[in-house]
């Protein structure tokens, strides 16, 4: 058996109009390497394009690139946030939460990376709940070639302290002279690269590829491997690592559960209310709180 297994380059397909456009991944694409992610959308928009909807199963994580404006974040538990640029909102949506995010000001421009992740079949059942990370709370990895923002988790001696309901690595790198930047990918994980724009040239054990904008790979090693990014020009890009669950998903929509009975009980309990709602009210966006049953 192989230590390294990594897949195809794939590009992100692009789609979108002049109110949202993304550049999107989903992992079926990656053979499990992208396990426990389920894909992520590297978005932009306008307005409120999708309107209040649910989760389950599932977490979604909001990230915010620095030149985005403020993006609001209501849910049916009561959270309220206003995300940064620069910030982290992770809404662990357990057995389900139902939520929406709109830019600050309408009509300004959000750029971001919305990113999906499997909760563990055992965990599907819990209560939801966020988790805010504040963009001075980011910790940074700063050198005279490279900048890297430990969005969560934990890079080399630098760790976010920032309590997150799963183990997940996700690193923002700025390569932006000519010096590499290294990271130990620990032993079973997947690991899977994004570039934002610009090229990079990855190395992992032997295996070495040029990526270009838009450009993503996933890998997985049953050792302690080291990942190498080079500049290639100036370059920006995402990489997120985790442990696979290898756990069957049965989805619809945004509702991924562990079985059939599971995604009906999901349906349902969105459907009769148990989520919670969020409506418009005379221009203004009410928080209905669960029906508990």
């Amino acid at each position: 058996m192989k230590n390294l297994n990594i897949s195809d380059t794939v590009e992100a397909s692009s789609s979108g109009n002049i109110s949202f456009s993304a550049e999107k991944v989903r992992a079926q694409l990656f053979g499990g390497l992208m396990d426990p992610v389920i894909g992520f959308d590297h978005f932009k928009l306008t307005k409120d394009v999708f309107g209040a909807h649910p989760h389950a199963g599932m977490s979604a994580l909001s990230y915010l690139f620095e030149d985005s404006v403020p993006y609001h974040n209501l849910d049916s538990i009561g959270t309220d946030v206003m995300i940064t640029p620069g910030s982290l909102m992770w809404t662990w949506a357990g057995r389900g939460v139902v939520h929406t995010e709109f830019p600050v000001p309408e009509g300004s421009e959000v750029h971001g990376l919305q990113l999906f992740i499997n909760m563990p079949a055992k965990q599907k059942q819990t209560a939801p709940k966020g988790t805010f990370i504040n963009s001075p709370d980011i910790p940074e990895i700063i050198s005279a070639g490279f900048r890297v923002r430990v969005v969560t988790g934990r890079s080399g001696a630098v760790i976010n302290q920032a309590v997150i309901p799963q183990d997940i690595t996700f690193l923002h790198i700025f390569l932006t002279g000519e010096e590499s930047f290294s990271h130990e990918l620990p032993s079973g994980w997947n690991g899977t690269v994004y570039v934002v724009n610009g090229k990079t040239e990855l190395a992992v054990g032997e295996e070495k590829r040029l990526l270009e904008q838009s450009s993503v790979i996933c890998f997985s090693s049953l050792e302690n491997q080291k990942v190498t990014f080079s500049p290639n020009g100036g370059c920006q890009l995402i990489f997120i690592s985790g442990a696979p669950l290898k756990e069957e998903i049965f989805a619809h929509g945004s509702l991924t559960m562990g079985s059939n009975d599971e995604l009906a009980k999901a349906m349902s309990d969105f459907n009769e209310g148990r989520m919670g709602f969020i409506r418009m009210e005379d221009g203004n966006r009410k928080v209905v709180l669960p029906v508990l049953k």
